[in-house]
């Protein structure tokens, strides 16, 4: 074993590599002891990483199917492993964890960890899909040696498959760099904000038609969409379609977010799935009351009529009879939000996550054999049977 201990992650975009790794891998990069690795494809993030201390190696990950761009993916993050000599990759997300843990695998690297950022087989998504998605997570299980997801129900999942080890790790924010937005509207609200990547699974297409109801019934209500992908220009016609061009600020993905929720009455989130949905905790942390459907992930980060509003999966009425309720009621607007922002500070602060993953970590290298670094000071998270387990049924 090397005298440095090589963590290396690997995901897809430079700009999630930002957003969901960040802060967490500079917790665990102390060279010479520990260098934590980031692994995605290029952009404009991937300078910023590196000026932040972090070493990235830039390796291009497929967003479709195609079978030779997976191949070609799956040769060079081995060739790549081979020549850096992880002793641990975390893979995150659908596609770098097809070619990142068969590369891991290939290249021998002696622990491979994946997070379920939610599974793909879900409520709203094509069975063929569903099927391909399902077979896929449940034999790749077996290259991991620990899954790790972001939420209960996902846990549930894993539980069924026979010995695959598990933990659930949540997911957390800065909960204060957030708080420091919060703000009170006496009056009607006014702006609905929705902060989300333009990809189908976002569902920015039924949001659309859901505020042309809420425009109609509000005609003051503004939607600010934060975040930026494929699927925004279709998003920029569909909106110029059903008439609500003028009252829809297309705001691009933004690094203050924060700032940008300062004069936010409303946010809502209507994915088909989540893990836990940054989308939602950013808004609640700042005491913004939030409207999301009733899936996975969302149940677990609301609690109906207490920190939040839920509706049925499509069903756009509702949505729409959800956020122009807030928006006419301050009174109701101030309880849910100050409720979000509690609960936020309690179950999903990023500290508690970075300690639960370092647990984790430190759980799989000592049974490999390793001696963990004199800094390596594990915090003692307690954990209930759903979320630590060996799964074996």
């Amino acid at each position: 074993m090397s005298a440095t201990l090589r963590i290396v992650d690997v995901i897809n975009t430079a700009a999630s590599a930002k957003e969901i790794l960040l802060d967490r891998a500079r917790h665990f990069h102390r060279p010479p002891a520990v260098e934590s690795w980031i692994v995605c494809s290029a952009g404009d993030h991937v300078d910023q990483i590196r000026r932040a201390g972090l070493p990235v190696a830039v390796i291009d990950t497929p967003r479709g199917l195609d079978p030779a761009a997976l191949a070609r993916a799956t040769w060079r993050l081995a060739r790549f492993f081979r020549r850096c000599k992880p002793d641990l990759v975390h893979t995150h997300s659908s596609i770098p964890g097809v070619v990142g843990r068969l590369a891991a695998r290939a290249a021998a690297v002696p622990i491979v960890v994946h997070t379920v950022h939610g599974f793909h087989f879900h409520r709203g998504s094509r069975l063929p899909s569903r099927l391909l998605s399902w077979a896929a997570e449940r034999s790749l299980a077996r290259f991991t040696d620990m899954l790790l997801t972001q939420n209960q129900e996902d846990l549930r999942v894993v539980r069924r498959w026979r010995g695959v080890r598990a933990r659930c790790i949540g997911n957390g924010i800065d909960a204060e760099r957030y708080a420091r937005a919060a703000h009170l509207h006496a009056g009607p609200g006014r702006v609905v904000a929705c902060i989300a990547r333009f990809e189908a699974v976002k569902n920015h297409h039924d949001l659309l038609h859901v505020f042309a109801r809420v425009h109609a019934a509000c005609p003051q209500a503004r939607l600010r969409l934060v975040g930026d992908g494929l699927l925004r220009p279709a998003c920029e016609r569909l909106a110029a379609d059903l008439g609500i061009a003028a009252a829809t600020e297309f705001a691009g993905y933004r690094e203050d977010v924060d700032a940008l929720l300062a004069d936010v009455d409303v946010a809502v989130l209507l994915s088909w799935k989540e893990g836990i949905p940054r989308g939602l905790l950013e808004p609640m942390a700042a005491a913004i009351p939030v409207v999301a459907w009733r899936v996975k992930g969302n149940r677990e980060v609301i609690r109906p009529s207490q920190s939040g509003l839920l509706a049925a999966p499509g069903d756009l009425d509702e949505t729409a009879a959800h956020i122009v309720r807030l928006l006419q009621d301050p009174a109701l607007r101030a309880r849910l939000g100050g409720a979000a922002a509690e609960r936020v500070h309690r179950r999903f602060e990023e500290t508690a996550v970075v300690a639960r993953l370092r647990d984790a970590y430190g759980s799989l290298l000592r049974e490999a054999g390793y001696v963990l670094p004199a800094h390596w000071h594990p915090h003692h998270v307690a954990q209930s049977h759903d979320q630590r387990t060996v799964l074996s049924a």
